[in-house]
């Protein structure tokens, strides 16, 4: 048996229908930093899988570095540089979640797009071994065969990071859409049916 009931009575404020909203909002926060290398020549040598690391910056509060791999990360292949990003210390979290993005610089300061490689998809850093991510970015012959990339023995890599802020909910109002509006809607439909009603009424004549 339904509890609902119907009832004749005349509607009040209280019955009259309402319109509310919210919003799931995913925050995000963004920065950059630029990494260059001055006297690449002498950085080589350094040895497959060891890093020269940059200085600490602050993106979305917290605290990152680049690692520059001068002889490559993976001993597969020693003539590549790899560049990686590194979480230091996350605030407030034990996991950070951010899309980043290497690129190379050319001397003019512009990312070179077809070295320029990016996570795409949001990634999982933790602050220790889990916080390190990153690419070969360039082989060394390809770097040193071009004017356009190193000069006067140095280049320039640049990461962009966006990292991911907790998620909330907010009450938010509808543009153009509240109670005035229901009225409005209520009145037109109350005068066609009243025409409605007056059409179905009037009588018909044959004319004479």
């Amino acid at each position: 048996m339904s509890n609902c009931s119907a009832t004749s009575m005349g509607a009040t404020s209280e019955d009259a229908p309402s319109l509310t909203a919210s919003a799931i909002v995913a925050p995000a926060v963004s920065g950059s930093h630029i990494l260059r290398i001055e006297g690449y020549s002498r950085t080589k040598g350094l040895g497959n899988g060891k890093f020269i690391t940059s200085e600490t910056f602050s993106i979305g509060g917290h605290r990152w570095h680049l690692k520059y791999y001068p002889d490559s990360r993976d001993s597969k292949d020693s003539d590549l540089i790899s560049i990686f990003l590194h979480l230091d210390h996350a605030a407030d979290r034990k996991e950070v979640r951010a899309i980043f993005t290497i690129s190379l610089l050319d001397q003019n300061g512009n990312k070179v797009p077809s070295y320029s490689k990016s996570s795409m998809l949001y990634c999982s850093f933790s602050a220790g071994r889990q916080g390190t991510m990153g690419y070969d970015l360039i082989k060394r012959s390809e770097l040193e065969g071009s004017a356009a990339y190193l000069k006067d023995d140095a280049f320039s890599v640049r990461c962009d990071v966006t990292v991911a802020k907790e998620i909330f909910t907010k009450a938010i109002q509808v543009p153009g859409v509240g109670r005035s509006g229901v009225v409005e809607q209520e009145q037109k439909e109350g005068v066609v049916e009243q025409e409605q009603k007056e059409a179905t009424s009037r009588p018909v004549g044959n004319g004479v």
